[in-house]
């Protein structure tokens, strides 16, 4: 029994020559009628013997290299890449440069048996002017060392904060920009004041949210302004937050000062989003106000 190319070549060869053509009829003539249908019954069976090998080793190859895949990628995870270590587990010292707005950070993880693969950072999905930092920890193997010191360099951090990050899990501030400048920005609160007279130190409380805003090439900051209504109301800030025993009433402009002297100060008008040094507008608003404090005292 040939192959399938063996058989194709005979029949090719019997069609271009006549004498091998004539012995193979003749011989043909001699065989019993059946063998010929039992050849061909004999050659399908090999031939579907051989389709289903070739199926099953590519299924088995298949198989194996899905299996090998999922236990090279849990390798890698486990003892590799890592997972982000939980926020509780790190410890940290900072070290911020005012010339760069690079902030230094250098760690350890306090945990047994755990090498860190490797620290990155990212930027927060939802605030701009936050950064989450990323530790990840991986099992050590037999012929490695623990590697439990870690070190990043966060750059642009003017106005911002930073966050341990563990996702799914929790996240832990390690720095605000904010709490390392506070006499630099009640610096800038006392010459809003001194500008702008209209707005009263009492009643307009000012509010930084963080971030740097540039305006006409100028670096500086914005600060939110609220106007406390209610009788004998006072305000406090606790936990980073404003707290009023009476109520905030939200103005709708903001105002802008420059880092660098000398100082420039200009108003931020949500009605129009346009920048202006009209202080009409602190007049109008301080007017509305008024307005509120009579109804909320009348009620």
């Amino acid at each position: 029994m040939l192959s399938e190319t063996g058989s194709e070549t005979v029949r090719e060869h019997l069609e271009e020559c006549g004498n091998c053509h004539q012995a193979y009829l003749e011989m043909k003539e001699e065989l019993p009628a059946d063998t010929e249908t039992k050849e061909e019954i004999a050659l399908d069976g090999f031939k579907k013997v051989r389709r289903c090998t070739k199926m099953l080793k590519i299924a088995v190859t298949t198989v194996t290299g899905l299996l090998f895949f999922l236990i090279f990628s849990f390798f890698m995870k486990i003892f590799l890449v890592g997972e982000p270590l939980s926020t509780h587990k790190l410890r940290s010292e900072l070290s911020y440069n005012e010339e760069t707005s690079c902030l230094e950070i250098n760690g350890t993880v306090d945990l047994a048996s755990c090498r860190v693969s490797r620290v990155v950072w990212k930027p927060d999905e939802e605030n701009e002017n936050e950064v989450n930092i990323l530790v990840y920890g991986a099992e050590i193997l037999p012929f490695q060392s623990e590697k439990r010191e870690f070190k990043i360099s966060v750059p642009d951090m003017k106005g911002k904060k930073a966050y341990f990050a563990c996702p799914d899990y929790d996240r832990q501030e390690i720095f605000n920009w904010k709490h390392h400048h506070y006499d630099l920005l009640d610096e800038l609160e006392n010459e809003i004041y001194e500008h702008y007279p209209e707005l009263s130190r009492d009643k307009d409380p000012l509010w930084y949210n963080g971030g740097i805003e540039f305006v006409d090439g100028v670096e500086g900051i914005r600060f939110s302004v609220d106007s406390i209504v209610g009788e004998d109301a006072s305000f406090w800030t606790f936990n980073d937050q404003l707290i009023t025993d009476g109520e905030f009433e939200s103005r709708d402009f903001e105002i802008w000062i420059s880092l660098e002297k000398p100082r420039q100060i200009l108003i931020y008008d949500f009605r129009t989003g346009e920048y202006t040094d009209d202080p009409s507008i602190l007049k109008r608003h301080s007017e509305q106000t008024v307005e509120q404090i009579i109804q909320y005292t009348v009620e």
